[in-house]
Formats: C-alpha cells, sequence, structure tokens
C-alpha cells in the first residue's frame, strides 16, 4: 500500500466515524486486499485499523462529553457505536471510568484550544505567555464546504513544520493551481485527551473543486494528500499578533461561545486561516482568523 492510498483511508475514516468502517470498507478505500490492508496500515502507523478507528471514535465522544449536554446514549451513536453497553465498555478501557464519571470530573480543563502550541494548562502561569495584539469581536456565521490539499503533521502541535506551507505553495505552482492567498491549519484533535504523539495538524491549501489526489503530482507520494472539508457553522474570531499568541487567543475564544447562552462548541476540528500568502520563517503572522465549530443551542 502507498503512501496515496494510506492517505485516501486516513481522511476517509475522519469523515465516517458514524459510518462504516470496517476492514473491509476501508481496504477498498484503499483498493486492495483487507488482509495486506491491514498489514501495511499497521505497519505505517504503528496501530490496526480497528485500533486506529476505536481511538478516533472514543475521543471525539469524551470531548463531545465534556462540550455538550446531549446524552450519553446520543454521542455514542454519533461516533459510530451501536449501542450504550459498547460505548461505556470501550471508553473505560480507554480512559479508566466510565462516560459519565469522565463528563462529571470535567476532564479537560476550562477551555480546550484545540490547536494549542503550548500546552493550555500553563498558560494561566506563564506571565511570558504571548498574546494577540488584538482580537476581534466574535461572530457567528455558515462555512461553505472546502476542497483542500494538505500534508498532515501528527505530533505535538508546536512541532508544526512550517515548511509544510511552502511545500504546498511549490506544489501548487507545479500542478497549475493558482496561488493562494489564504494558508490554512487544520487542528483534528484535542490536547488533553489525545496523546501528544497523535495530534493531527494539517497545512492545508484550497484547490479546486474537481480536484483529486492522484492527478499529477497530487497523490501523497509528494506528501500532499486530498481532503473535503465539510461546512457548518463556525464562531469566527480574528487574532492579530505572533504566532505564539493562538493559545492566549483560543483560550478567549472557548471562553467567549462557551458563556454565550445560545451556543454550544460542538467539538473539532477548528480551522485556521492565515491572511498571507507564505508563513514567515519566525512565525511572524499576523492575522489569523480562528474558526471554532458550533451550534445554536437547543
Amino acid at each position: 500500500m502507498d503512501p496515496a492510498a494510506l492517505t485516501r483511508s486516513l481522511t476517509h475514516i475522519q469523515a465516517n466515524l458514524d459510518g462504516n468502517l470496517s476492514l473491509e470498507a476501508l481496504a477498498a478505500v484503499a483498493g486492495c486486499s483487507p488482509p495486506y490492508f491491514a498489514r501495511r496500515f499497521a505497519g505505517m502507523m504503528a496501530e490496526t485499523p480497528k485500533r486506529y478507528t476505536s481511538r478516533l471514535r472514543l475521543e471525539r465522544a469524551a470531548l463531545r462529553l465534556v462540550l455538550l449536554d446531549d446524552g450519553i446514549l446520543d454521542i455514542a451513536l454519533d461516533c459510530g457505536f451501536s449501542s450504550h453497553e459498547t460505548f461505556s465498555r470501550a471508553f473505560r478501557r480507554r480512559f479508566g471510568v466510565s462516560p459519565h464519571a469522565f463528563r462529571r470530573e470535567g476532564r479537560l480543563p476550562t477551555s480546550t484550544t484545540p490547536a494549542s502550541r503550548t500546552p493550555e494548562q500553563d498558560l494561566p502561569q506563564r506571565v511570558d505567555a504571548a498574546r494577540p495584539v488584538s482580537l476581534s469581536s466574535t461572530v457567528v456565521r455558515g462555512l461553505q464546504p472546502m476542497s483542500l490539499a494538505f500534508i498532515r503533521h501528527t505530533g505535538p502541535y508546536e512541532q508544526v513544520p512550517i515548511e509544510s506551507w511552502d511545500k504546498l505553495i511549490d506544489w501548487a505552482r507545479r500542478n497549475d493551481i493558482p496561488a493562494p492567498h489564504v494558508l490554512l491549519g487544520i487542528a483534528h484533535d484535542a490536547p488533553g485527551i489525545t496523546a501528544p504523539e497523535n495530534l493531527r495538524f494539517d497545512a492545508a491549501i484550497r484547490v479546486p473543486a474537481e480536484f483529486r489526489s492522484g492527478r499529477g503530482e497530487a497523490g501523497a507520494s509528494g506528501g500532499v494528500g486530498h481532503q473535503h472539508l465539510p461546512g457548518g457553522l463556525f464562531a469566527l474570531t480574528t487574532s492579530v499578533g505572533p504566532f505564539d499568541s493562538l493559545p492566549a487567543a483560543y483560550e478567549e475564544v472557548f471562553r467567549r461561545v462557551r458563556s454565550n447562552p445560545s451556543l454550544d462548541c460542538v467539538g473539532l476540528p477548528c480551522i485556521e486561516f492565515y491572511r498571507v500568502n507564505r508563513v514567515a520563517a519566525d512565525l511572524a503572522i499576523v492575522n489569523t482568523e480562528i474558526a471554532v465549530p458550533v451550534r445554536r443551542r437547543r
């Protein structure tokens, strides 16, 4: 199984956590036999397909238990579990407590800050932590679905390589895709729930809707994959300041959303729009629009 097939299977999993992610279904996405897919996936990801999909489902459920007041069964079903009992057993194995106890104990920090570049729990004690120069008001607006080319970083968010965006821009030029005026970052996981070594962050640019990985140099053989990011309702806030001020900006954005009686934070991914066409080597991004997924409270 080549890297492009692995990327296809990974983006399929993240988009279908509530659906059929059987070994046979994933092997079909990758275009290979189930036994071969299972062996290659485990070798490339250091997790079996079953363990990987179960972990993502449980981590999504854990975040929703903290952020939402939805019933535990509703959360379980939305995350791909067939019953309350199945979910509870798997959850206890993963987190050491029942879903109810996890929610009651509030295992997350007050603000989840999914795209933290530094540990969010340290922010209140860090007098030298960077702060945004300014933070706009927060507005709620719908975003349209986006077709994205991306390079994935797996590991601590503060170690995202800035060269990823340069590689994407160079790749776009070679494939006759117009130079992007806005760069994107996609944070898929929440520190405090997902282990640092498993955090997923995508450096991304928009590409035409008809784009598919595998066209020209578009395959993951060059480190570039394709994903379709669903639209939806987001709380949008513009932060002006250096790159390392984003954790503090997220703290404030989550505080605003969670204190709004008409809104619920619904989880991840969060999106960052960088209003630049190159990422400065010193990470001096001065204009970042933060998009946090929300819903109107029921």
